[in-house]
């Protein structure tokens, strides 16, 4: 049994499909975490923290599906070898980059979230740790 609360909500420009950047990063749109209340103390300052990952909830989501397409790809792809909303548990990871934080709210750029999606956690970006040079990039372009 897995058991979720939500921390808080994302104030989110985009209300739709199709609306938010595939990926957040290339928007500059600002979006407001408000966390809630009972929740709020776990912020702190954030003092030395310049961007977060955070974990939230896309319910607008197709949950039945184990297979993803983009647009310039010619097949269908397994859905978890690929970073598709459309998933059976669709949460989403992105790094927000921190603009503001006050009286709980949290507000940032870089995430491609829909307005009212469910935040279910929040964690720091760590370079040391989230940064890997030798990745393989999945997505690169092979000539």
């Amino acid at each position: 049994m897995i058991d979720l609360t939500p921390i808080g909500i994302i104030h989110s420009p985009f209300t739709g499909h199709g609306q938010a950047p595939r990926q957040g990063r290339s928007s500059n749109e600002k979006m407001k975490i408000e966390i809630y209340p009972e929740y709020q103390q776990g912020i702190g300052t954030m003092s030395g923290i310049s961007h977060i990952w955070v974990l939230y909830w896309m319910d607008r989501a197709d949950r039945n599906t184990l297979f993803a397409k983009r647009p310039e790809w010619t097949e269908k792809k397994p859905v978890f070898t690929t970073r598709s909303p459309s998933r059976p548990n669709p949460i989403a990871l992105s790094i927000g980059k921190i603009e503001d934080i006050s009286d709980g709210i949290i507000t940032v750029t870089g995430l491609e979230a829909l307005d009212n999606s469910l935040v279910i956690d929040i964690k720091p970006y760590v370079v040391e740790i989230d940064c890997i040079f030798d990745a393989l990039n999945p997505f690169e372009k092979k000539e």
